[in-house]
């Protein structure tokens, strides 16, 4: 496997611990310009904007997952906060035509509500195919639940979140994402212990209002085993990432997502047939999506707590970076650098040090490894002279 070193940076000083799912990269003012956003332990938000500190929002309880979306279902995103502690904090910016203006404020706290303890994960996104955003949460006590906005006026923040759905599962869970079938609906994946999944479907009555939740509850669940008899632990940790763009023109093309488990094996699945397997002697505990070379497919990126950081394409073609420092979180996204330009890809590292390292610009030419030597070849021929000359350098000194 070959090492890559990336080199431009930015670095920030955070105190605390940092879960895992506390930390994203999104536009969450609707300015058009992604930023980075963090959470801690001590209930501390800090949203950074290009290289500085842009907002601080204290008070938060211990926050343990970040949300960044179209929550309200008014066309414009909003950050959910969700402490460990049984707390939802929604913050919001509207967005105003003017950009100047637009860029002068600041997120707010427009709704706070109780919801179930111990939250691990969230998910915003439409996981019923209607159109419309939903809220799912993944807990340590082995359940999910999905939540609807409902709103009581125009006003943002003025509402509820009301509950949908809610699925236990047989083990711990390791992380929620969404994927879509061929055909377009959305499913739920659930990571479980030893590179196992659990696949959930919800279908969206006809004629079913967003306040009668019962009529909102038919759903499918479905249990893949995957290669779990391969696994060196049945029983270890597994995170999991949907969603993962092919590159094809082909609409009915299966979608394909990865799987990552703690003791080291890394999986690309697509029709629930693992399309290939690697192992690593690292423990993975992050795994995202990013495309690095810019040809329009994802590339499969997995963190382990030392710093080792993995790419590779979905030919398995990989590449490593290392941290020289252990991780406390990780992800991976665009972040933008400059107002008016285009985000870049970046890798967002938290560390037991306290700091925040946000390394940006992350992009190859290629995945793949060039030899030189068919190059130097194809010279040699194009001048059989030079290659007498090279010949008789080589082997008796002559010039």
């Amino acid at each position: 496997m070959h090492a890559v070193c990336f080199v431009r940076r930015f670095e920030f000083d955070l105190n605390g611990t940092v879960f895992p799912n506390a930390l994203s990269l999104d536009d969450v003012d609707n300015d058009g310009s992604n930023e980075l956003v963090v959470g801690n332990m001590s209930g501390e938000l800090v949203i950074f904007k290009s290289d500085q500190l842009w907002q601080k929002v204290t008070g938060l309880g211990m926050i343990t997952a970040l949300g960044i979306g179209d929550i309200f279902n008014i066309g414009s995103n909003a950050l959910v906060v969700v402490g460990g502690d049984g707390w939802c904090h929604i913050l919001f910016k509207a967005k105003q035509d003017d950009v100047v203006e637009q860029r002068k404020g600041k997120l707010e706290s427009v709704h706070i509500q109780r919801i179930p303890a111990n939250t691990k994960v969230v998910l915003l996104g439409d996981i019923d195919g209607d159109g419309c955003t939903e809220m799912v949460m993944g807990l340590t006590d082995r359940v999910v639940r999905s939540y609807r906005w409902v709103p009581d006026s125009n006003q943002p923040g003025s509402g509820k979140l009301i509950g949908l759905h809610k699925w236990e599962c047989a083990n711990q869970i390791g992380t929620v994402t969404l994927n879509h079938l061929p055909d377009g609906t959305p499913c739920l994946l659930v990571a479980q212990p030893g590179g196992t999944l659990m696949k959930i479907r919800c279908h969206t009555t006809e004629g079913a209002s967003s306040e009668n939740s019962e009529v909102l509850a038919a759903t499918s669940v479905e249990y893949h085993a995957l290669a779990s008899s391969k696994m060196r632990n049945p029983n270890v940790s597994t995170e999991i990432q949907g969603g993962i763009r092919t590159g094809g023109t082909d609409s009915c093309a299966s979608p394909r997502y990865a799987v990552a488990t703690l003791d080291g094996t890394l999986m690309l699945v697509e029709d629930e047939s693992v399309i290939w397997s690697i192992q690593v002697d690292h423990q993975l505990f992050a795994l995202t999506k990013l495309d690095i070379t810019g040809d329009g497919r994802d590339e499969i990126v997995a963190c382990s707590w030392d710093g080792q950081t993995y790419i590779l394409d979905q030919e398995k073609c990989s590449v490593c970076f290392q941290l020289e420092e252990s991780v406390m979180s990780f992800c991976s996204g665009y972040y933008t650098l400059q107002p008016g330009h285009p985000p870049v890809p970046c890798l967002v590292y938290t560390t037991f040090t306290h700091k925040i390292y946000v390394y940006y610009d992350v992009q190859l030419p290629s995945m793949r490894a060039k030899r030189f030597i068919p190059e130097q070849l194809t010279a040699i021929e194009k001048n059989p002279r030079r290659a007498q000359q090279l010949m008789e350098w080589c082997l008796y000194g002559r010039r």
